[in-house]
């Protein structure tokens, strides 16, 4: 009996010991502001707001972090502020610091299409392509999942795609997704130099998966064909390891209304099989200075009602725009029409919210962010250390979110 009871103690003493162990595990230490920062932003309101629906996301982050063999998958949709990837890059890689790295995501070939790419995506190709953005209306180019689309105009079409050393960092893949569309009936993938895959199809796909005999740091995709080839972007995807997938997708010049009526994008969308959407949109709305909180709510309700069609369990986290100036004369007011509608209906209707407008203190704010030299010469984009500065303020948000739901659980 006095056995029974020993191994009966020793039972509840590492039950309770584990939550405790857990706790020292798995705190995740926030990254101190740099003191020069401090004062263009109001860190007291550096939080997400109505953090209830997060839950079901941070209880499978927390079995990532233990024991679970499975992927948390963000997707952070957006403007030019997203489509340069500098904000974003430090939210992923952060994220995936501490939780894994399940992949870089979704990247589509920029420079092939003629516009500014991530730091770390460099693309090429012999081939004639034309390419559209989802905010342009002077094409009738489809747009994917990427926000973006290209169509070939030749045959054989053909491109590469690599990712570049950033900061002694080089990530690689070995499972790739591939969006398009046309008249596909077969595809190579070169990678490595010498390793290639090939497939042959009876009906054109939209999508489809390539499984690589060794991870790669990019590949050479050809469409042997005559006919019209579109493409809209690529998943570049780990297959034995476990974490973040961090898909950013940002088109220069982007509004709600952009998305929204970009059906290819909608159809698309969930092939990414997303645990937590981030929307960062507003500042090109904000460029309508007679802008009014009903027809941008009206835009955004569209959103969250197609996000919760797509992906029903998924959180979603809508962020307010950063500080900008209208027309480099005055601080944009239109953001605070913006901000304060946002806010509210996130209110009203219990989603997640990150104010980085009142983060960055608002109107007056834009002033202390243009004589720091954050914001650009445009007055509307930033510098990258202002892009740093926002991703780590967003990770110091989730981080605080984290560490409170791990003392309150675990």
């Amino acid at each position: 009996m006095t056995s029974i009871k020993f191994l009966f103690a020793f039972a509840m003493t590492t039950l309770l010991a584990v939550p405790l162990q857990a706790q020292k595990i798995d705190d995740w230490v926030v990254k101190k502001t740099d003191s020069s920062a401090l004062n263009c932003i109001d860190y007291s309101k550096n939080t997400l707001e109505n953090i209830n629906t997060m839950y079901p996301l941070l209880a499978k982050l927390y079995k990532i972090k233990h024991f679970s063999k499975e992927n948390a998958v963000f997707v952070h949709i957006g403007d030019s502020h997203i489509q340069a990837d500098v904000a974003t890059s430090v939210i992923r890689n952060e994220l995936q610091s501490y939780f894994g790295n399940a992949g870089r995501g979704l990247v589509f070939p920029y420079q092939v299409g003629k516009s500014n790419a991530p730091y770390d995506v460099v693309s090429s190709s012999k081939s004639s392509w034309k390419s559209n953005r989802l905010a342009r209306i002077d094409t009738l180019i489809t747009c994917g999942v990427s926000a973006f689309g290209m169509q070939s105009q030749s045959s054989n079409p053909e491109f590469n795609l690599e990712l570049k050393t950033i900061n002694g960092i080089r990530d690689s893949f070995d499972k790739v997704h591939l969006f398009m569309g046309g008249s596909v009936s077969e595809l190579y993938m070169e990678y490595n130099d010498t390793q290639v895959e090939n497939r042959c199809y009876t009906l054109s796909p939209d999508y489809t998966v390539f499984n690589l005999k060794s991870p790669a740091f990019g590949f050479h995709l050809t469409f042997p064909t005559i006919d019209t080839i579109r493409f809209y972007g690529a998943s570049l995807e780990k297959s034995a390891s476990y974490g973040i997938i961090y898909h950013s997708i940002g088109a220069n010049g982007a509004k709600y209304s952009d998305y929204n009526k970009t059906k290819q994008f909608w159809k698309q969308l969930n092939k990414l099989d997303a645990d937590c959407y981030i929307v960062s949109l507003g500042t090109n709305e904000a460029q309508d200075p007679n802008l009014t909180a009903d027809k941008f709510l009206k835009e955004v309700k569209i959103m969250v009602a197609k996000l919760r069609l797509v992906s029903p369990n998924s959180c979603i986290i809508l962020t307010t725009p950063p500080v900008s100036y209208f027309k480099k004369s005055n601080p944009n007011f239109s953001l605070e029409v913006i901000t304060c509608a946002l806010t509210e209906y996130c209110n009203s209707n219990n989603l997640v919210y990150w104010d980085l407008f009142t983060i960055s203190k608002g109107l007056e704010g834009a002033k202390i962010w243009k004589k720091k030299q954050l914001l650009r010469q445009d007055l509307v984009h930033f510098s990258k250390e202002g892009y740093v500065l926002q991703g780590n303020l967003f990770v110091d948000a989730f981080t605080k979110v984290w560490n409170e739901f791990l003392f309150k659980n675990y």
